[in-house]
Protein backbone atom coordinates (compact mmCIF):
# COMPACT_ATOMS: atom_id res chain seq x y z
CA UNK A 1 0.00 0.00 0.00
CA UNK A 2 3.35 2.50 0.66
CA UNK A 3 4.17 1.56 -2.61
CA UNK A 4 1.05 3.13 -4.51
CA UNK A 5 1.02 5.77 -2.62
CA UNK A 6 4.56 6.98 -3.16
CA UNK A 7 4.10 6.03 -6.56
CA UNK A 8 1.38 8.09 -6.91
CA UNK A 9 2.60 10.85 -4.83
CA UNK A 10 5.42 10.96 -7.49
CA UNK A 11 3.30 11.04 -10.33
CA UNK A 12 0.99 13.89 -8.96
CA UNK A 13 4.56 15.73 -8.51
CA UNK A 14 5.78 15.01 -12.82
CA UNK A 15 2.73 16.12 -13.48
CA UNK A 16 2.40 19.21 -11.64
CA UNK A 17 6.34 20.22 -11.85
CA UNK A 18 5.42 19.38 -15.78
CA UNK A 19 2.68 21.96 -15.89
CA UNK A 20 4.88 24.81 -14.14
CA UNK A 21 7.64 23.83 -16.93
CA UNK A 22 5.25 24.40 -19.53
CA UNK A 23 4.16 27.73 -18.11
CA UNK A 24 7.92 28.73 -18.38
CA UNK A 25 7.89 28.34 -21.61
CA UNK A 26 8.96 31.52 -23.65
CA UNK A 27 6.53 32.03 -26.86
CA UNK A 28 8.80 32.33 -30.17
CA UNK A 29 8.59 35.54 -31.59
CA UNK A 30 6.57 36.27 -34.08
CA UNK A 31 8.05 37.64 -37.39
CA UNK A 32 5.16 39.92 -38.23
CA UNK A 33 2.81 42.37 -36.07
CA UNK A 34 -0.06 42.08 -38.89
CA UNK A 35 -1.42 39.36 -40.16
CA UNK A 36 -0.74 38.95 -43.75
CA UNK A 37 -3.92 37.74 -44.73
CA UNK A 38 -6.33 40.87 -43.52
CA UNK A 39 -4.01 43.36 -42.24
CA UNK A 40 -5.57 42.87 -38.43
CA UNK A 41 -3.26 42.64 -35.39
CA UNK A 42 -1.77 38.92 -35.05
CA UNK A 43 -3.18 36.65 -32.14
CA UNK A 44 0.12 35.34 -30.69
CA UNK A 45 -1.55 32.07 -30.14
CA UNK A 46 -2.33 31.69 -34.14
CA UNK A 47 1.02 30.79 -35.77
CA UNK A 48 2.66 28.93 -38.24
CA UNK A 49 6.22 28.16 -39.23
CA UNK A 50 7.77 28.83 -42.29
CA UNK A 51 11.55 27.93 -43.57
CA UNK A 52 13.89 30.20 -45.59
CA UNK A 53 16.91 28.66 -46.99
CA UNK A 54 20.14 30.05 -47.46
CA UNK A 55 23.76 28.77 -49.02
CA UNK A 56 25.95 30.25 -46.37
CA UNK A 57 25.91 32.67 -43.36
CA UNK A 58 26.28 35.48 -45.37
CA UNK A 59 23.27 35.26 -47.30
CA UNK A 60 21.32 34.16 -43.97
CA UNK A 61 22.79 37.52 -42.62
CA UNK A 62 21.82 39.85 -46.01
CA UNK A 63 18.03 38.48 -45.46
CA UNK A 64 18.72 39.29 -41.27
CA UNK A 65 19.76 42.63 -41.67
CA UNK A 66 16.60 43.90 -44.07
CA UNK A 67 13.89 41.07 -44.21
CA UNK A 68 11.19 43.04 -45.45
CA UNK A 69 13.31 44.18 -48.52
CA UNK A 70 13.52 40.21 -49.57
CA UNK A 71 9.76 38.83 -48.84
CA UNK A 72 9.53 39.00 -52.95
CA UNK A 73 12.58 36.38 -52.93
CA UNK A 74 11.52 34.46 -50.48
CA UNK A 75 8.21 33.62 -51.80
CA UNK A 76 10.04 32.78 -55.37
CA UNK A 77 12.41 30.37 -54.05
CA UNK A 78 12.36 26.81 -54.10
CA UNK A 79 12.92 24.13 -51.62
CA UNK A 80 16.10 22.95 -50.59
CA UNK A 81 17.70 26.16 -52.35
CA UNK A 82 19.08 29.30 -51.10
CA UNK A 83 16.81 32.36 -52.10
CA UNK A 84 19.17 34.66 -53.04
CA UNK A 85 22.00 32.21 -55.03
CA UNK A 86 19.89 29.22 -56.01
CA UNK A 87 22.45 27.24 -54.69
CA UNK A 88 21.73 24.46 -52.51
CA UNK A 89 20.83 25.76 -49.18
CA UNK A 90 23.53 24.72 -46.12
CA UNK A 91 21.63 26.60 -43.21
CA UNK A 92 17.66 27.84 -42.79
CA UNK A 93 16.06 30.16 -40.52
CA UNK A 94 12.78 29.43 -39.51
CA UNK A 95 9.90 31.80 -39.37
CA UNK A 96 7.53 32.07 -36.97
CA UNK A 97 3.96 33.99 -38.71
CA UNK A 98 1.45 35.12 -36.76
CA UNK A 99 -2.21 35.40 -37.81
CA UNK A 100 -5.23 37.51 -36.57
CA UNK A 101 -7.39 34.32 -36.74
CA UNK A 102 -7.69 29.99 -37.31
CA UNK A 103 -9.22 31.16 -40.83
CA UNK A 104 -6.17 33.16 -42.23
CA UNK A 105 -3.91 30.52 -40.69
CA UNK A 106 -5.99 27.90 -42.58
CA UNK A 107 -5.82 30.05 -45.75
CA UNK A 108 -1.72 30.13 -45.21
CA UNK A 109 -1.12 26.59 -44.05
CA UNK A 110 -3.08 25.57 -47.67
CA UNK A 111 -0.30 27.00 -49.85
CA UNK A 112 2.65 28.73 -47.82
CA UNK A 113 4.84 29.43 -50.70
CA UNK A 114 1.63 31.06 -52.14
CA UNK A 115 1.35 33.65 -49.71
CA UNK A 116 4.80 33.81 -47.81
CA UNK A 117 5.09 37.38 -49.63
CA UNK A 118 2.70 39.49 -48.70
CA UNK A 119 4.29 38.31 -44.97
CA UNK A 120 6.22 42.20 -43.76
CA UNK A 121 8.13 41.98 -40.77
CA UNK A 122 7.30 43.52 -37.68
CA UNK A 123 8.14 47.00 -36.75
CA UNK A 124 11.43 47.57 -34.96
CA UNK A 125 11.41 49.42 -32.03
CA UNK A 126 14.34 51.66 -30.99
Amino acid sequence: MKTWSLLAGLFVFAVCFGLVRAEEAPAKALFNDKCPISGKDVNPEKTSEYKVEFCCENCKAKFDKDPATYMEKVAEGQPGKCVFSGEDATTSETLTIGFCCDNCKGKFDKDPSKLIGKVKPAEKSE
